[in-house]
């Protein structure tokens, strides 16, 4: 049976991944220092490093932001901003322990998580039922994290750290969240546990969920509840909850809203001290590829990263053309068949304008047929055909390998 190109794209990315894991060393960032606009594998690679010590990693994205507590090989305790105490009294009372009054703390201590006191008097109490939790957040925050796309980071160490926590390790947490990444990239209109949910069309859930079940779900649909929210009301795993609702959004039952941006003046991102951009070493060429698909997006983009590309994404075909001319790559790669804008239509909006009129334009499309190979050559492109079985996939990656080394060299070749 033929795979589509989707899924031979992520099997080249998940060989690709694989190697990644060998990746060559990574320079660490001295104490407060900050590392901004970091692929996914650069974090995971600093991360594997880091992780030998003990102390703070503070991880930003344009939504989120973490602060990780990592000593001895692992990971302790993981916060996200805003979030902590709703999480964490949220997963105790599901494990049966609810709290009187809860202990105030400094939230703006940086020496040790904002929860770490109240955890640990907890810990000393309940030690089985707070392990469970506290390996719960883990898990469901490192599969955010593995769901999100640049990273800024900043790590600081802590001397004489006493803990009684219990230590998860690394390499247990980014399998298991890699391997649920991975499921919830097959999901169509959910794309993150911390996105919420409104209820559109309230007869055609109760018909779908029931008497029984609709008041739960009409509470916890109103825009305000997030996914892992929605799963801890019905206590069932996160992935479960999921794929429900993105069934039901397919259906227009459901709307699964974006995620909202944070105030980026407020954390790593607008810090102005010692900064490392992590994807964009000088003389490292740059991509930029235009796609529909958000998967075929995700995958090239992983792919390229690991082979020490910077790479930027849009499916936005209409409004491609200026976020090319803002980035300037070394090689642009598109889509032939597009909404809004084919890929030739968008060649000729490319081709106008004169800093771009040289840039080496690629097209990657499924349809590899005689009349798309002329049309591109035509217009003054390369061509490129997406692999349609399992066969295809060592012919697309030299195709791409030796296309990367004509047009866009690497300073050193690590294109293996």
């Amino acid at each position: 049976m033929s795979n589509s190109p989707e899924e031979i794209l992520k099997s080249i990315v998940d060989q690709q991944m694989s190697r990644a894991s060998e990746s060559p060393p990574v320079n660490i960032p001295a104490e407060g220092q900050v590392v901004k606009d970091a692929s996914l594998l650069t974090l995971l690679a600093a991360m594997r490093v880091i992780v030998r010590s003990t102390g703070i990693l503070q991880i930003e994205t344009r939504f989120h932001k973490w602060k990780i507590l990592m000593k001895m090989g692992g990971l302790v305790l993981m916060e996200e901003d805003g979030q902590v105490m709703q999480t964490l009294t949220r997963k105790f009372a599901n494990a049966g322990m609810q709290f009187a009054r809860l202990p105030d703390w400094d939230q703006k201590q940086s020496t040790k998580p904002y929860s770490y006191p109240f955890v640990t008097q907890v810990f000393k109490r309940y030690p089985e039922p707070t392990k469970a939790v506290l390996k719960e957040v883990l898990l469901e925050s490192m599969l955010a994290l593995h769901l999100e796309d640049r990273f800024s980071f900043m790590w600081r160490p802590i001397n004489g750290l006493n803990s009684d926590l219990p230590v998860w390790q690394l390499p247990m947490l980014e399998t298991k969240a890699s391997s649920e990444a991975k499921q919830w990239l097959q999901f169509q209109c959910v794309k993150h546990p911390y996105q919420t949910v409104q209820l559109m069309d309230a007869a055609n859930m109760l018909a779908r969920v029931g008497n029984d079940n609709f008041p739960m779900f009409a509470k916890v649909t109103t825009g305000q509840h997030r996914i892992c929210e929605i799963a801890d009301s019905f206590k069932q795993p996160i992935y479960r909850s999921a794929l429900l609702l993105d069934k039901l959004a397919q259906k227009n039952i459901v709307s699964i809203l974006p995620l909202p941006e944070r105030d980026i003046t407020d954390g790593l991102s607008s810090t102005p001290p010692e900064i490392i951009q992590a994807d964009t070493v000088a003389g490292r060429p740059s991509v930029f590829v235009v796609d529909d698909s958000p998967v075929l997006l995700r995958q090239f983009r992983d792919l390229l990263t690991s082979w020490g590309y910077q790479v930027n994404l849009t499916d936005d075909a209409t409004n491609a053309t200026q976020m090319i001319l803002s980035h300037n790559p070394s090689v642009v790669f598109l889509d032939i068949n597009m909404p809004g804008l084919n890929g030739f239509e968008l060649i000729k909006q490319i081709r106008r304008q004169p800093s771009l009129a040289t840039t080496p334009l690629v097209m990657v499309t499924a349809e590899n047929s005689m009349t798309n190979s002329f049309r591109a050559k035509w217009a003054s492109c390369r061509f490129i055909a997406k692999p349609r079985t399992s066969e295809d996939t060592e012919t697309f990656r030299e195709q791409l390998r030796s296309l990367l080394r004509e047009v866009a060299p690497l300073p050193s070749d690590v294109l293996v």
